[in-house]
């Protein structure tokens, strides 16, 4: 196992070590630093998933005295092709944060329980086809409002792996995106879409 990765559990080891064994005034936070975010989100009504991309983290803290937990998320901006008819198209896609993370995280034993939410508008940057090399959205396509992710985990203190939350979500109604709203909107928006996310130490 790398050395950053044993350095970051064995911090959080004695974190939660101390949480049990130290008074809670004395109890310093535990900070998040760069730690892997991976997962998907499905699209319900295509029933096609969009993986979050290579250098998306998690950078947040948790204090140790009351299990509040915060943090931003950044989920670099994207391409994704997806098929629509039978025929290839290319999303250009970015997750602007409108609320950091923010939670409580309850320690038990054998387990703990995190319940937090985080979320964040979906602007669609571009949109085209290998057939069509033209962006059909514009540069304004948006959500109308911020997807919102329930992170909900119930389970050990996976040291290891990190924490992996499971849920749906609404995509809202997409705005500014030209010609092309009506038809994302019947595609996308809408309840029901899966997604999955896991938070894990850095591997180097």
């Amino acid at each position: 196992m790398p050395a950053l990765r044993r350095s970051a559990l064995a911090t959080l080891a004695v974190a939660l070590v101390l949480l049990v064994a130290a008074p809670a005034a004395s109890a310093a936070p535990f900070n998040f630093t760069n730690w892997d975010l991976t997962g998907s989100l499905t699209l319900a009504k295509l029933k096609q998933s969009i993986a979050f991309p290579a250098g998306s983290k998690f950078n947040g803290s948790l204090e140790l005295t009351n299990g509040a937990l915060t943090g931003h998320v950044t989920v670099p901006q994207f391409t994704s092709r997806l098929k629509v008819l039978g025929l290839p198209v290319d999303a250009t896609i970015q997750f602007v944060e409108a609320q950091p993370v923010s939670g409580q995280v309850t320690f038990g034993s054998p387990n703990i329980t995190i319940d937090a939410t985080t979320s964040a508008t979906l602007k669609i940057r571009r949109l085209s086809s290998p057939l069509l090399q033209l962006n059909l959205v514009g540069n304004q396509c948006q959500t109308s409002a911020p997807v919102v992710l329930p992170l909900h985990y119930v389970g050990p203190p996976t040291l290891f792996t990190g924490f992996t939350f499971t849920g749906t979500t609404t995509i809202p109604r997409l705005t500014h995106c030209g010609l092309a709203t009506p038809l994302l909107n019947q595609l996308m928006a809408g309840s029901g879409n899966a997604f999955t996310a896991t938070i894990a130490p850095p591997a180097t």
